[in-house]
């Protein structure tokens, strides 16, 4: 289970999170949206200590953190937080010099210190679960996007973490590619993986949300099931934000 409370972010005079809780419960999917600008992918970030807070609490399974002034937290705990997560960025982020396989076994090795071995046989399997095993020894340049996407979610399984972090995965692709990626992340869910996900594709959302949080301007404006924040906003804001996205005029 994930734990937020009270979380601060600030950039100089400008504050990203305004004091915002969260609660992902084992084998859930959390989906993060909101207008450009309105801190959901700060908040992602967050998660895994990417960005630092200023003030807040975070507790991931064993690993709990309290953000103050001045607090400095040691390297070793964030390095323990972040080897329970991996995440998903929207460009990729694959080592050109390296095979799909290869990438997929780069944190297996040199973080989890398995040997090459065990490491290739794990890559294998998730190179198969994401439909890429004929592409095990392809480098990125030889993938389209997609693929490169569906490779980088098998890198973020590899080290078996609590929770996998997406930050609007598909935003990257061509629209064709986008499909393969998303059944994917939908297989995982099936499957029970711990998953917050930071996205724009609403469709998918509604599919696998457990609960969704509409975010602006640094703050939870609406949150709760699917059909609840999707089809039912409450506030003026939210039905703002959703309707554009629907390419509804205002009325």
């Amino acid at each position: 289970m994930i734990e937020i409370r009270g979380l601060h972010k600030s950039y100089g005079s400008l504050e990203v999170l305004k004091g915002v809780d969260v609660t992902l419960p084992k084998g859930k999917v959390l989906v993060i949206i909101g207008p450009s600008g309105s801190g959901k992918t700060t908040l992602l970030r967050c998660f895994n200590l990417l960005e630092v807070p200023d003030r807040g609490s975070i507790k991931l399974g064993d690993n709990s953190f309290e953000f103050h002034a001045g607090a400095k937290i040691p390297q070793k705990d964030i390095l323990a937080l972040r080897k329970s997560t991996g995440m998903v960025f929207q460009s990729f982020n694959l080592f050109p010099h390296m095979t799909a396989i290869e990438n997929i076994m780069e944190a297996q090795v040199t973080v989890q210190k398995k040997n090459k071995g065990e490491a290739r046989k794990r890559a294998e399997v998730l190179l198969e679960k994401v439909g890429l095993a004929d592409k095990a020894d392809s480098y990125p340049h030889k993938l389209s996007g997609g693929q490169q996407q569906r490779v980088a979610i098998a890198r973020a399984m590899a080290i078996d973490p609590e929770v996998l972090l997406f930050d609007e995965p598909t935003s990257a692709l061509d629209p064709e590619l986008v499909g393969d990626v998303l059944k994917v992340m939908k297989q995982l869910a099936a499957e029970g993986m711990t998953m917050a996900i930071v996205t724009h594709e609403m469709k998918f959302a509604a599919d696998v949300a457990d609960h969704i949080i509409l975010m602006d301007d640094g703050l939870i404006i609406e949150q709760g099931s699917p059909q609840e924040v999707l089809n039912n906003p409450k506030s003026s804001r939210a039905i703002q934000f959703l309707n554009h996205l629907n390419g509804k005029s205002e009325e």
